[in-house]
């Protein structure tokens, strides 16, 4: 039974990516809601997060999302350990907390979406200090791209 804030809330469709936008990160993905997936791309630009649901599932009332940036509280990664199958044969996901809501992504690069996710908040964070670097929970994976920073 999904939780409410597995709830996605009732809002216009974000906008796509914008020209003054640079993409830093996109790959396939779907977006859970409850029971219902909808497929699309996910992009993560120097502003916010975007998902743009796939023609199909736009016609079948997918709306394009979106997270801004300074909204992003947590990622986790579940499972939390790489290499565990959930139970009830669930695939491994994203989990991205922002506004009271749990946005689920299931994209096919796991553990290198939420690498490049951590590494642009504390890019950001270094740059300005008043940016907060969302909670990263996961276990037994160490972020190498931070080592070379």
């Amino acid at each position: 039974m999904a939780s409410s804030e597995d709830r996605l809330p009732r809002v216009a469709h974000a906008e796509r990516p914008r020209p003054d936008e640079k993409i830093l990160w996109k790959t396939g993905a779907d977006l859970n809601n409850g029971w219902l997936g909808r497929h699309g791309t996910l992009y993560l630009t120097d502003q916010r997060l975007v998902f743009v649901p796939t023609p199909l599932d736009h016609l079948l009332g997918a709306k394009r999302r979106e997270i801004a940036r300074e909204d992003l509280v947590a990622i986790e990664r579940f499972p939390l350990t790489s290499g565990v199958m959930p139970r009830g044969a669930k695939r491994p996901r994203m989990y991205l907390f922002a506004n009271g809501v749990r946005y689920q992504f299931m994209v096919p690069d796991l553990d290198p979406w939420i690498d490049i996710l951590e590494v642009v908040y504390t890019r950001a964070h270094e740059a300005d200090s008043s940016v907060r670097i969302p909670e990263i929970r996961r276990n037994g994976i160490a972020n190498a791209l931070l080592d070379i920073m």
